[in-house]
C-alpha cells in the first residue's frame, strides 16, 4: 500500500509494562492479516519488533519499533513502545504521534508501574485507551478476577466488549457482548452493565433506552466511539496471542472504534497561537522518533501532520533552519522497508540519512511555520564517568555520545570540569549499559567505567559586611591594581546568585564592575570549601578603588575572586546535597525490608499506597545514598521491584557528613 488517503489510517501505540506481551500480541496480529507466513516468538529471537541486538540478546523491547499492516482497507501504523521505565522518552514521543493507545495488561501479573504510567500519559495527551489482556490461556489466569483489578484501577468505565469463554488453558474463543450475548453464561448480565455505560454518555440515547426503546448495535457503536474520543469508556479486550485467540476480534474493535487521525483535534501554534493542523494549507510533520542503524545510517521516524510530501521535496527543519531535501521515504515493518514516493497527513514513514534531525522536532514547507508543546522529559539520575581506554577511542567517543544524546532525549552526556571525567547519564544502569554496549557494537569504541562524584554545592548560612581585598602588582612590566569591599548573605535556596552594585561616586569604573562581576562567578565555580559550585549567595559591591595607569579588568578580576572567598568563608559555609524523589513499586511482601532499607539511607518516606499485591512508596532521599540503588531494591525484591527517581531539591548537608567530605576531598588533593 503506497499512498493511502487519511481517513483510512489507524495510529495506535501498544504501551505496557515490561513483559506483558504486547510485543507478541502484535505478532499475532502480523500473522492474521498475512503480513507474515508465521509468527515470531521472543525466545527465538525472531520477532518483527525486536530486531536490535541487544533486545534479542535480553529477549524484550528495548526501542520502539513501527510496524505497518493493512486490514480490511485500513492502514494501521502500530508503534511498539518498551514496557521498560527507560523508555520514557519513547513513550511521550510515540503518544505524540498517534490516535489511540492499546495498554497490554498480563491477567497473571496484574498492573504494575509503568502500566499506570503508560496510562497517565495517554490520558494527559487525551488518547483513546483499548485494554488488552493478555496471557488469558495460562494456568493461573482468571479473566473475572482481572477484571475487578482493572476496574478498580482504572474506574468502571473500562467495559468488556468481548468474554472468553473460559479462562487458562480451556480460553478458545471470545464472544462480543453486544454481538453475541448469549453464547456465554455471563453474556446476558455483561449487556446490560455495558448497554448502560454505553447511554450514560448519550443523552438522546439514553432518553431513549429509559422511555424502553430498543437500542441497536450501530448506535451504541457509535456512541461508544464518540464516548472514546472524549475519554469515558474504555473497551477491554480478552485475548491469549500465543495462540492467536481474540486477535482477529481485537482488530475488527479497532476497526469499528479507532478514530482516523482528522477525527481528533490536534492543536500546534502559529505565531503563539493555537491552530487545528485541519486549518494549515501546507506541509508540516513531527519527528517522533531518530536512530541510528549500523547499516542503513541515520533513519527519521516522522507523523505527517499536514499536507503531504514526496521523494526528492525540500523542507526545513524549524530547529535546525536547514533546508533538507529526501531522497527516500519508507513505510516500515521493524527493519524492513518499503520505498514509497509519497506521504500524506495522518501516515507514520521514515525518512533516512538526513543527519540532523532530532526527536520532537517540527519539519514544514517554507510558508508553514508552527511549533508543538514543548515535552519535559523525566531528568536522568542515574550517572557513570567513563574514560576512553587509547586515543582512538577517544577520537570517536564525542561523535557517538553526541548522536546517542540526539536519539534519546533522557540521557545526558556533561564532562566534569574537576575529574575531566565524562559522565553520562540515563534512566537506570540498563539504560547506560545499554548505550555501552551501542558504543562498542556500532563504534568499537572501549571505555573504563566509574561511578561519578555527588554534584554537590556550596552555600552559606551566614552574612558578612566590608570584607576588603586589594589586588596589586608592580613587579616587573606593567602593574596592576584593583580595590574593592564586598557584603555577602544568603538567598533562599534555588535563587543561584544575585549581584548588586552600590557603587556611588565612580569610585570603582561601571567597566571594572564588571570585571568584579566575572571575578566573582570564576569563584563560584570553583567553590570555596571544598571544590564544588557554590550557589545562593547575593553579593552588593560597596566600595573600591582605582588607578588611574594600573587598574585593569584583570586585577579587578582577581579582587573580585579573592574578595569573595574570603567573605564566603567569614559566612558560615556548607555543603548541599541534591535530594531526590522517588516512587518504588514493590510487591506487598517487601514493602518492610524497602522502608527499613530505606531508613538506613537518611530517606523520608511520606507514603505507602496499596494496590492489590503491589505497593508503591513515595519517599525522599540523599541521592547520595540511592546511587548503586537499583541494584539493592533488586536483591530486596529478587528483581520484582522498579522505581522512579528525579531531582527534587538541594538540601543541607549534615555536620558530620560533611566533614567526613571535606577530609575526602583534602586527602584526594
Amino acid at each position: 500500500m503506497d499512498q493511502v488517503f487519511t481517513s483510512h489510517i489507524r495510529n495506535i501505540a501498544l504501551l505496557d509494562h515490561e513483559g506483558a506481551g504486547e510485543t507478541t500480541l502484535l505478532e499475532s496480529m502480523l500473522h492474521v492479516t498475512g503480513s507474515t507466513r508465521r509468527m515470531g516468538h521472543i525466545d527465538d529471537h525472531n520477532t518483527i519488533s525486536d530486531f536490535d541486538p541487544d533486545e534479542k540478546e535480553l529477549e524484550k523491547s528495548l526501542y520502539c519499533s513501527t510496524i505497518n499492516f493493512s486490514y480490511k482497507g485500513l492502514l494501521f501504523n502500530c508503534l511498539d513502545v518498551p514496557g521498560s521505565p527507560d523508555a520514557i522518552a519513547d513513550a511521550m514521543t510515540a503518544l505524540h504521534a498517534v490516535e489511540a493507545a492499546l495498554i497490554c495488561i498480563d491477567v497473571t501479573d496484574g498492573i504494575k508501574m509503568n502500566t499506570r504510567r503508560m496510562w497517565r500519559l495517554a490520558s494527559q495527551r487525551g488518547i483513546p485507551r483499548f485494554i488488552a489482556m493478555t496471557k488469558l490461556d495460562a494456568d493461573n489466569a482468571d479473566f473475572w478476577q482481572a477484571l475487578e483489578t482493572i476496574q478498580a484501577e482504572f474506574g468502571n468505565r473500562c467495559i468488556p466488549l468481548y468474554l472468553p469463554n473460559a479462562s487458562g488453558s480451556s480460553f478458545t474463543s471470545v464472544h462480543s457482548v453486544l454481538h453475541d450475548r448469549d453464547a456465554v453464561a455471563e453474556g446476558a448480565a455483561t449487556y446490560e452493565k455495558i448497554v448502560e455505560a454505553i447511554v450514560e454518555t448519550d443523552d438522546d440515547l439514553m432518553e431513549a433506552y429509559l422511555e424502553g426503546e430498543e437500542i441497536s448495535e450501530q448506535q451504541l457503536l457509535a456512541a461508544l466511539k464518540d464516548a472514546l474520543l472524549h475519554g469515558s469508556l474504555f473497551p477491554v479486550m480478552p485475548t491469549a496471542a500465543e495462540n492467536v485467540t481474540g486477535t482477529v476480534d481485537l482488530l475488527d474493535l479497532l476497526c469499528s472504534l479507532t478514530a482516523a487521525p482528522e477525527e481528533i483535534e490536534r492543536i500546534v501554534y502559529r505565531d503563539g497561537e493555537p491552530v487545528s493542523v485541519t486549518d494549515l494549507d501546507g506541509f508540516a510533520a513531527y519527528v517522533y522518533r531518530t536512530e541510528s542503524d549500523e547499516f542503513a545510517g541515520r533513519i527519521s521516524y516522522v507523523r505527517i501532520l499536514s499536507g503531504s510530501i514526496s521523494t526528492h521535496d525540500t523542507f526545513l527543519n524549524r530547529r535546525s533552519g536547514k533546508h533538507e531535501k529526501i531522497g527516500h521515504i519508507f513505510r516500515v515493518v521493524g527493519k524492513i522497508q518499503h520505498d514509497i514516493s509519497k506521504a500524506t497527513a495522518g501516515d507514520l514513514v521514515a525518512m533516512p540519512r538526513i543527519d540532523d534531525m532530532h526527536a520532537c522536532d517540527v519539519i514544514t514547507d517554507d510558508n508553514t511555520d508552527i511549533t508543538i508543546d514543548e515535552m519535559n522529559f523525566p531528568k536522568p539520575m542515574v550517572s557513570m564517568a567513563i574514560r576512553p581506554k587509547t586515543n582512538k577511542d577517544g577520537q570517536k567517543l564525542g561523535t557517538a555520545l553526541h548522536e546517542f544524546a540526539t536519539d534519546d532525549s533522557t540521557f545526558h552526556v556533561q564532562a566534569d570540569s574537576q575529574t575531566h571525567d565524562l559522565i553520562i547519564s540515563g534512566m537506570s544502569d540498563m539504560h547506560l549499559q545499554l548505550i555501552l554496549n551501542k558504543l562498542k557494537r556500532r563504534y568499537k569504541v572501549n571505555v573504563e567505567t566509574s561511578v561519578p562524584q555527588v554534584p554537590y554545592m556550596e552555600t552559606i548560612t551566614g552574612k558578612v559586611s566590608g570584607i576588603e581585598y586589594t589586588h596589586k602588582k608592580q613587579s616587573g612590566g606593567a602593574g596592576q591594581f584593583g580595590r574593592v569591599v564586598i557584603d555577602m548573605e544568603p538567598l533562599a535556596r534555588g535563587k543561584g546568585y544575585e549581584f548588586v552594585d552600590k557603587i556611588h561616586g565612580g569610585v570603582i569604573d561601571a567597566v571594572f564592575r564588571t570585571s568584579v562581576d566575572k571575578g566573582i562567578q570564576a569563584a563560584m565555580a570553583e567553590g570555596v570549601l571544598a571544590g564544588f559550585p557554590a550557589t545562593d549567595v547575593r553579593v552588593t559591591l560597596s566600595d573600591g578603588k582605582t588607578h588611574s595607569v594600573d587598574s585593569k579588568d584583570i586585577a579587578f578580576q582577581v579582587a573580585g575572586q579573592k574578595a569573595f572567598k574570603l567573605a564566603f568563608q567569614a559566612c558560615r559555609p556548607v555543603l548541599l546535597e541534591p535530594i531526590v524523589k522517588m516512587e518504588i513499586t514493590t510487591p506487598q511482601d517487601h514493602i518492610g525490608d524497602i522502608m527499613g532499607d530505606l531508613n538506613s539511607r537518611r530517606a523520608q518516606i511520606f507514603a505507602t499506597n496499596i494496590n492489590g499485591n503491589n505497593a508503591t512508596i513515595e519517599a525522599q532521599a540523599p541521592l547520595a545514598e540511592v546511587q548503586s540503588y537499583q541494584a539493592q531494591l533488586k536483591s530486596i525484591t529478587s528483581g520484582e521491584g522498579s522505581y522512579i527517581i528525579e531531582l527534587d531539591h538541594y538540601d543541607i548537608v549534615p555536620a558530620a557528613i560533611q566533614k567526613r567530605i571535606l577530609q575526602s576531598r583534602t586527602q584526594d588533593s
